[in-house]
């Protein structure tokens, strides 16, 4: 899936409304991928301002499970985070490990359900970000282990606004991550 984000991030963009498995030639016939995940993943790198419900339901309608779709969404943005960030300061980017063999275990928390976003999730409490990936335990954590470095740590986001323990202040930090969102086509 890695390789998948970066081949959809270096590509020639399509326009949102192209699935690149629709484009003869450009997806190998023998991918590891489904088509309709290739499908989520450049939709997700090239054109994340253009997710509609109807769009969400039609790639569950191809077959991709609600959690599945969870978990893509949130590898494909920590590759992004990972990757832009190394092509904005112009550094090689994190070489991936060997794929391992095995499959998700497919199992929700107790409580998940759909409640304001398109897949189940859990009253966790905090921002939407978080709650977004819930229904996936284990992508919730690994946000937060992206997040930390890249941004604070999950609980200072509530408090600490007027601290001056890091080079930038809060609010500049909030300045800088709201511009970056809508550069991004994010409607965080």
């Amino acid at each position: 899936m890695v390789t998948e984000v970066r081949r959809a991030r270096d590509a020639d963009t399509l326009a949102p409304w192209e699935s690149p498995s629709a484009v003869d030639g450009l997806i190998p016939d023998d991918h590891p991928l489904p088509d309709p995940v290739v499908d989520v993943v450049w939709r997700l790198t090239n054109h994340p301002g253009t997710l509609t419900s109807e769009w969400h339901a039609s790639i569950l309608g191809r077959g991709v499970e609600a959690l599945a779709y969870v978990e893509v969404v949130s590898i494909v943005a920590q590759v992004n985070c990972i990757d832009r960030f190394a092509d904005a300061l112009e550094l090689d980017r994190v070489p991936m490990p060997e794929a391992q063999p095995g499959e998700p275990d497919g199992q929700a928390p107790a409580g998940a359900e759909v409640r304001l976003h398109w897949v189940p999730t859990v009253d966790i409490g905090g921002p939407n970000v978080w709650r977004a990936l819930s229904g996936v335990p284990s992508e919730l954590k690994a946000r937060s282990r992206l997040s930390t470095p890249h941004y604070l740590e999950g609980r200072a986001v509530f408090g600490d606004v007027v601290s001056d323990r890091f080079s930038l202040q809060r609010v500049q930090m909030e300045l800088i991550a709201a511009r970056t969102s809508k550069l991004n086509e994010c409607f965080y």
